[in-house]
């Protein structure tokens, strides 16, 4: 059993998470959190943010909260403790460093695989998080 799970979710496929989220329900040990976590593009970037309004980075900021609260209402029972984030940047990079900020133990993430050039070029996040987390993950085939 763990006390601390983060399950990272792509909100643009929330239903791609579902069996994380059942798992780190049946890992969750009593008096446990589950932090329940989302990478949107890095907007703070000088070049991407060159494009955009610091009100629609905000804007949108707000959209993806209000979703991630409305999945987080919809998979996790209200008695379960959780902590939701949403963050910018690059996805295996934000989860890493969320994970020594909430002092996690296990990591629970699917690996999406779209396709060859993904495996080829091993940029997949959930290859670089297991590089790097420091703490336990499980890695879930679609």
């Amino acid at each position: 059993m763990f006390k601390q799970i983060i399950v990272p979710v792509d909100i643009e496929e929330p239903s791609f998470s579902d069996k994380a989220i059942e798992l780190a329900l049946r890992e969750l040990d009593s008096g446990g959190c589950i932090h329940l976590m989302t990478v949107i593009p890095g907007f703070n970037s000088p070049l991407v943010a060159s494009y955009f309004k610091k009100s629609a980075v905000e804007k949108a900021h707000e959209a993806v909260e209000k979703q991630l609260q409305a999945l987080a209402q919809e998979k996790l029972p209200p008695e379960v403790d959780r902590t939701l984030s949403v963050h910018q940047g690059n996805p295996a990079e934000r989860i890493i460093k969320h994970v020594k900020r909430c002092n996690a133990d296990l990591i629970i993430m699917t690996a999406h695989h779209r396709g060859k050039v993904d495996h080829v070029l091993l940029g997949s996040n959930s290859s670089r998080v297991v590089e790097r987390a420091g703490c336990s993950v499980l890695v879930l085939r679609p």
